[in-house]
């Protein structure tokens, strides 16, 4: 019996996924160092590839969100359609993590051996970005003709709080879906944490040892006003205790989580240099939350203002400043979580996609991202249906950021077949 036509096209596409030639693509990618707004030469190699296998390009500057006259730029790449169908982004970042130390290899000779292809970013997202430009390659040396637009946007500064992301939205560029091509073991990720990032800044009268009973009596050290605040949060790390001082919802796929972890704490001294311009009577905490579906900024703040009332019904003396998002973090480092229904088309053509490629059970959930945020929460929250999908584990590694980052060939050529399959399924094809 001859197999169903919408197969045979699957088929078809996924021949013309070429090892060799997506291999080359991955080892380019890692070869260009492209650190946080120093995206410039991996986007014009990026915007010059997609061109050449048939897409329109567009370069688009990206002014850096605090640094005056700082620049860097992103290619936005539009397969079009020929029309009735829905519009796909595909969206990865081009600037990898921190170069930690402790490299076996050259970070940026992008090694192939035994199957694995060693380099900076090799999966942290340019693998995840030459699968998916592999993938919609596949269906153009296919023939088959789609009858949505699909749209390849390599994005700058995922690393600053997803300012490409948030750049190439603002401009106005907009999708009916979105495929974030993010680490997670190709699983598919249609559930993620959010982040919110807070400052609490405490201040106390500057006291001597030679004080009065009255004086006394208004102070509280500042160090250990913070160290109170650490106290009643609760260790770094851990999870909050549902029922506790935050309130939320547990998430089933996001198991131990809302959590948090404390990030810098500061405090001067009289007689030292001076380096953060704070007085020597202040102190100050930033910390982050990882937050589950159902909890906001808002709903963040709140409970941290209970919590630090609490403190001050306690210790009269306790004198806080609390701001949330942290100061310098407002369009930045607060994401919302980031949900798909399981049984959306665009959760159900990716897994039906890897299932396809692997010949496995696709894996569907939280677990392939736990803990970790992705510029799909940026598109998800304008209400875009997003998930996040690509190559690479973390927890191969002892720590993250970690030397020796390496992904797997056959995951990349995974990855875009299945991607190519999610494609022609969601945007449809003649």
């Amino acid at each position: 019996m001859p197999e169903p036509t919408d197969v045979v096209a699957i088929r078809a596409v996924a021949e013309q996924v070429d090892a060799s030639r997506l291999l080359k693509l991955e080892q380019d990618l890692i070869r260009i160092p492209s650190s946080t707004f120093h995206e410039h030469e991996i986007a014009g190699y990026l915007a010059d590839y997609i061109s050449d296998i048939g897409l329109a390009v567009d370069m688009m500057d990206v002014p850096h969100p605090s640094e005056a006259g700082k620049v860097s730029r992103q290619p936005i790449g539009r397969l079009a359609g020929t029309g009735g169908g829905p519009t796909l982004m595909l969206n990865g970042h081009m600037d990898p993590g921190v170069e930690m130390s402790g490299w076996s290899v050259d970070p940026y000779g992008a090694n192939y051996e035994d199957g694995w292809i060693w380099g900076m970013g090799a999966h942290d997202d340019k693998g995840g970005l030459a699968a998916a430009i592999s993938g919609v390659e596949a269906i153009i040396r296919s023939g088959t003709r789609l009858r949505g637009d699909v749209l390849i946007c390599p994005v700058v500064a995922h690393k600053l709080g997803g300012a490409g992301t948030r750049a190439l939205l603002k401009s106005g560029v907009r999708a009916d879906l979105c495929i974030n091509m993010e680490h997670s073991n190709n699983t598919i990720a249609n559930v993620c944490v959010g982040v919110v990032m807070v400052q609490i800044r405490v201040t106390a009268p500057e006291l001597f040892f030679r004080y009065s009973p009255e004086a006394k009596a208004r102070y509280f050290n500042p160090i250990e006003q913070l160290a109170e605040i650490v106290r009643r949060i609760g260790p770094s790390l851990g999870p909050l205790p549902h029922g506790g001082w935050m309130q939320f919802a547990p998430h089933p796929a996001l198991p131990g989580f809302p959590m948090h972890t404390f990030d810098t704490i500061h405090k001067e001294h009289y007689y030292h240099r001076n380096y953060t311009g704070m007085s020597s009577r202040e102190a100050e905490l930033q910390l982050q939350f990882r937050t589950v579906p159902g909890q906001t900024v808002e709903g963040v703040r709140r409970d941290l203002v209970r919590l630090l009332d609490g403190i001050k019904a306690d210790h009269p003396a306790f004198n806080y400043e609390l701001a949330v998002p942290a100061k310098g973090t407002e369009e930045g480092w607060c994401q919302d979580p980031m949900v798909c229904p399981p049984q959306h088309p665009l959760v159900e053509a990716l897994a039906e996609g890897q299932s396809f490629a692997s010949g496995q059970a696709a894996s569907v959930g939280g677990w392939g991202r736990l803990g970790n945020v992705g510029d799909g929460n940026i598109v998800a929250a304008l209400g875009i249906p997003t998930v996040q999908y690509g190559p690479g584990d973390i927890r191969i590694y002892k720590e993250w950021p970690t030397p020796d980052e390496r992904v797997m060939l056959e995951d990349l050529i995974t990855a875009a077949k299945a991607i190519s399959y999610a494609t022609i399924q969601l945007c449809g094809y003649k």
